[in-house]
């Protein structure tokens, strides 16, 4: 594995990781909130705006995975009836594409942090900024848009379509268990 992809690994490893901790982050801030209100009949102020925005946050930021390891929805009723060149080369349209638009997406959600933060925009109870959860998700969108760029450089550069298997977590967990088993 050659240093561009070395490095491409750990980006997405750790883009993997941060979105998986908002994610645990949001599920433990509703499991709290629910045990609370239905155990002792008390609410958790704030909750459900922090919830809401940290759920943006990895969103955006699962976004990023998603996109380079082409594990996005995707329609492919004209893909699985091309040969397997024109696939890669489809691909790499769409790919094109998707950086464009997450590019412009990128630009636009920056324009639109800067102007949170400027109005200085709070949540409701709890009086807390949202520009930094507004920023950490433009931070997703951001990375999206690199993700992108090098997975449409490793196909230039290599002419290799496919992700490289490597360039995901190292153990993904068992894929291949017997019928019946968990």
């Amino acid at each position: 594995m050659n240093a561009f992809e070395q490095l491409i690994k750990r980006i997405v490893t750790f883009v993997d990781g941060a979105a998986a901790m908002f994610l645990a982050v949001i599920t433990g801030l509703t499991f709290l909130t629910v045990v609370l209100r239905y155990g002792f009949n008390a609410s958790l102020p704030g909750s459900f705006d922090i919830g809401r925005l940290l759920l943006g946050v990895a969103i955006f930021w699962g976004v990023a995975v998603a996109a380079y390891r082409q594990e996005h929805i995707q329609v492919d009723i004209l893909w699985s009836a091309l040969p397997r060149k024109a696939r890669g080369y489809l691909n790499l349209f769409a790919d094109l594409v998707f950086f464009g638009c997450a590019a412009v997406f990128t630009w636009m959600f920056l324009v639109r942090v800067l102007a949170t933060r400027a109005s200085g925009e709070t949540t409701f109870e709890l009086d807390v900024q949202i520009w930094p959860f507004h920023l950490l998700a433009w931070l997703g969108i951001a990375l999206t848009t690199v993700v992108l760029l090098a997975r449409i450089a490793h196909v230039v550069i290599t002419g290799n379509f496919d992700v490289p298997s490597n360039l995901g977590p190292d153990d993904d967990g068992p894929q291949d268990y017997p019928a019946g088993e968990p």
